[in-house]
């Protein structure tokens, strides 16, 4: 189950004796972990019927004897196990989620990994209890997991805020999450979020990021795009790598979006793991714009200058002067990548 569906439960006043939030993605059990602690115990009877535990310094027994209190101000008594994944004798479990006490609450934090499915552990939790699998998003789930995110936070994103913020943050819901939080409540008259309006949120410019860089690298504007660049460069935490990795991504787009002649956008979409239309839309734009050997050659030299930005032939450590050195090769690719240590 999802966390939206957990935000519905909760709302209707649904509640499971046992909860398992597990998976890769931390921040999202975090985030239902909060979710449950908000709504379970009322505040002012948390110290008393709410107890939260650590699986390093768990086991079976101690964990069972909070689970049989009762509550004293609360419907219910609330017992979390942070970092569940630790807990030595976790299995022992199995007999109390058979038939789990009517007055306490049990949340597991399972983190870093899933829980193991073959476990009876498992099969007795899914039959009284809520599964949340926190695990990270393939790429074709990316943007349909942050339009309906956005939905279930009453957001509304533009196209082109979605693209950016995807773009961005990359596909971690870990990074995701945080970011679409910041944009709750922007508008009050439900406007759509936009594409500058992200930026802001997130700490880059409107005018000097990665998007406005690969406009100028397309429309041939040299002056721009190394303004840009040195802007760029100059930020906290810049890095050459993240800028080729951005780089590459989206011109193997472009160059698969260029095999695909006369396919419809619902193929290019599934091909490029994006079903945004307006982004679908710029891809095919920019797919005729460049050459099949235009587009290898740019792909080639990102490929040199990743290497070279991690040590290949190059030990400056200077990301100014290697993004320089690589804008020209995008901006003229007219010659073939070396990839020969001597040449």
């Amino acid at each position: 189950m999802a966390i939206d569906q957990l935000h519905k439960d909760l709302k209707a006043g649904k509640y499971y004796p046992i909860y398992l939030l597990h998976g890769e993605e931390s921040y999202l059990i975090d985030e239902a972990a909060s979710l449950l602690e908000e709504s379970i115990v009322p505040e002012n009877a948390r110290p008393f019927d709410q107890q939260i535990l650590y699986g390093t310094d768990t086991y079976v027994k101690l964990l069972l004897e909070q689970l049989m209190l009762f509550p004293l101000l609360a419907p219910r008594r609330l017992v979390i196990v942070r970092e569940a994944q630790l807990m030595g004798d976790i299995k022992e479990l199995e007999t109390y989620a058979l038939k789990p006490a009517p007055t306490s609450i049990l949340v597991l934090c399972y983190k870093g990994k899933s829980l193991d499915k073959r476990l009876k552990l498992y099969d007795a939790i899914k039959k009284q209890g809520f599964i949340l699998a926190a695990d990270p998003l393939k790429e074709n789930q990316v943007a349909p997991w942050v339009m309906q995110t956005a939905k279930d936070l009453n957001i509304r994103l533009d196209n082109e805020a979605a693209e950016a913020l995807i773009e961005l943050v990359g596909g971690e819901i870990s990074k995701l999450y945080p970011e679409l939080k910041k944009l709750q409540g922007l508008h009050e008259d439900a406007k759509p979020v936009t594409r500058a309006e992200v930026l802001d949120l997130i700490g880059l410019s409107r005018e000097y990021n990665v998007f406005e860089l690969q406009n100028a690298l397309e429309a041939g504007d040299t002056l721009k795009m190394m303004k840009i660049a040195m802007i760029m460069a100059e930020q906290k935490d810049y890095s050459v790598i993240m800028l080729v990795a951005t780089l590459a991504g989206y011109f193997t787009r472009v160059y698969a979006v260029k095999s695909m002649p006369g396919a419809d956008d619902s193929a290019i979409g599934d091909a490029i793991a994006i079903k945004i239309p307006f982004v679908i839309k710029k891809y095919k734009a920019a797919a005729n714009k460049y050459s099949f050997p235009a587009l290898e050659r740019i792909i080639g030299w990102l490929h040199v200058y990743d290497m070279k930005a991690k040590g290949w032939t190059y030990k400056g450590g200077d990301d100014r002067a290697l993004t320089i050195e690589l804008l020209g090769h995008l901006l003229h690719p007219d010659h073939e990548p070396q990839f020969a240590e001597n040449n």
